[in-house]
């Protein structure tokens, strides 16, 4: 099932309530933690036997957990360093207690307080370098002497080990504070975090093992406002065999409002998605031109001429929902067209491309008929819609979709690397499928085709969001398998949503031939 990702506050609230509510003592959570840490190191160690490694330790909670990992992993037998970046008596609560427990042992912790000193360290005669510097809370970047201590680490050549964390990586956002480790592993606590499924965060960490330190079940938030990254049985709850009386008037007619004279393709990759993901039918409904050069030829697909946005409002009144934007241009006439179709057609829509941009300036049309809405921008059309940056976009994808759904109070899917579904009440899902491959004109068409499709079935927006976005990168990635990732287009990905729509219709069954 779907995987809840915890922000920084999150995890703070669920850390305070485990200690000082259930009263499972900092201590004990700090000592399970450490201790799934030295698995972790354990599991990088090649050969089974004794390893040499070196534990960089903040002055923070996670160096804690690096103190206890230190012992675990002397205590089994290993060679093993200890580097404290800073002074032992600036160390507090259970960090400074671990300390002292290291000392009563008779393991010695090498403290490391300036350039210089860091310069003696020779990292790179090491086996794994556990990274303990910086954990999920870290809230500005990372210069001067720990910038260097994580330039030294990423130097090394050693397998890298990071606690909770990356060093570096703001767990939020996945964003790099200046520098970052990159680590081959991260061993996460109770649950995992945005940071490290985001880009360029999940590109640093790695592997992610999830540790169970004692968080109790009950205390983990599931309600609105929540972060979660999606798996395949999320799919497998929407997805089945047929009846084997269906028709197609169960699966819903979609309205596809797309294309131009100079852009027939998009309308035709949108339809042509649309049909492969199971609407029941499909009209394309644009300009005499247009359909000239897409409806021929094509014969799963309908198509009606309409001129002008009245005439589309009319069509649709027998529609179950609308896929509205691919390919229509940005002339006076198109934004025109556009949003007097967003205002006045009551019905479940999807808006991509063209559609965005005519639109951006213009969000309050989004609730003149109280019919759901999902955007789903890139990058550039986001920007566009949120009045910032693409870099503002890219430095925090899950915090800027979440706050346009909010304010538009409407679906949106930013895509990209990591696309993010956010629903109006900040609810967000983050995608974990999907390739560079797909990074080509027209897969965006594919994607507003196939989820127009969900809509016209009687998906909620939410719901056909997120699973229209998952199974187009699934497909994109069976393509991908087949293609390479550099030959791979758009049309690739919609002729994989067959076996990729297969595999759970019947799971028995499936394969890959």
């Amino acid at each position: 099932m779907a995987i809840a990702l915890a922000t920084a506050e999150v995890m703070r609230e669920l850390d305070r309530e485990t200690i000082e509510d259930i009263g499972i003592a900092g201590p004990i959570l700090m000592e399970i933690a450490g201790r799934g840490c030295a698995e972790g190191v354990e599991e990088l160690l090649t050969g089974g036997g004794p390893g040499s490694v070196a534990v960089m330790c903040g002055k923070g909670n996670n160096g804690g957990d690096g103190l206890v990992a230190a012992r675990h992993l002397t205590h089994a037998g290993h060679g093993v360093d200890v580097y404290l970046l800073g002074e032992a008596d600036r160390l507090k609560g259970d960090a400074a207690l671990n300390y002292g427990i290291l000392g009563k042992l008779g393991i010695s912790v090498r403290q490391v307080g300036d350039e210089e000193a860091l310069a003696a360290v020779s990292l790179a005669e090491y086996d794994v370098i556990l990274d303990a510097i910086f954990g999920t809370g870290l809230s500005k970047p990372v210069r001067g002497f720990y910038a260097k201590a994580i330039e030294a680490i990423n130097s090394a050549g050693a397998r890298v080990v990071a606690v909770d964390m990356p060093s570096g990586i703001d767990g939020d956002t996945g964003q790099v504070m200046g520098v970052a480790t990159r680590a081959d592993l991260t061993v996460t606590f109770g649950l995992p975090k945005p940071g490290q499924v985001l880009y360029p965060g999940a590109a640093h960490a790695g592997e992610v093992s999830v540790v169970d330190i004692g968080i109790p079940p009950g205390l983990t938030p599931t309600g609105a406002g929540f972060v979660w990254l999606m798996a395949d049985e999320d799919v497998q709850e929407r997805i089945g065999p047929r009846a084997a009386d269906d028709h197609k008037g169960r699966f819903g007619h979609l309205a596809v409002v797309a294309g131009s004279p100079d852009k027939p393709g998009a309308a035709g990759l949108c339809c042509r998605a649309a049909v492969r993901s199971g609407a029941g039918l499909v009209t394309l409904a644009a300009a005499g031109r247009v359909l000239e050069r897409v409806v021929v030829g094509a014969c799963e697909f309908m198509g009606v001429a309409v001129a002008n946005s009245a005439e589309l409002i009319d069509f649709c009144s027998a529609m179950q929902a609308v896929a509205l934007g691919p390919g229509l241009g940005t002339s006076q006439e198109a934004a025109d067209f556009v949003r007097e179709a967003v205002a006045g057609i009551d019905l479940p829509m999807v808006i991509d491309a063209d559609g965005l941009n005519n639109l951006a300036g213009h969000l309050e049309l989004l609730s003149k008929t109280g019919a759901e809405r999902v955007l789903t921008p890139h990058p550039g059309e986001m920007a566009r819609l949120a009045e910032c940056t693409t870099a503002d976009v890219q430095r925090d994808r899950l915090g800027v979709a979440r706050r346009l759904a909010g304010e538009a109070n409407c679906v949106v899917v930013l895509k990209g690397a990591a696309t993010v579904v956010a629903a109006a009440d900040k609810s967000a899902w983050v995608i974990p499928t999907g390739n560079p491959g797909m990074a080509s004109g027209g897969t965006g068409d594919v994607l507003t085709g196939m989820l127009g499709s969900f809509l016209a079935r009687g998906l909620a927006a939410f719901s056909a969001a997120r699973l229209a976005a998952y199974l187009h990168g699934e497909a994109g990635d069976f393509a991908a398998r087949q293609k390479g990732q550099r030959a791979l287009a758009a049309s690739d990905i919609i002729e994989s949503l067959g076996s990729v729509l297969r595999g759970y219709e019947y799971p028995a069954s499936s394969d890959e031939a």
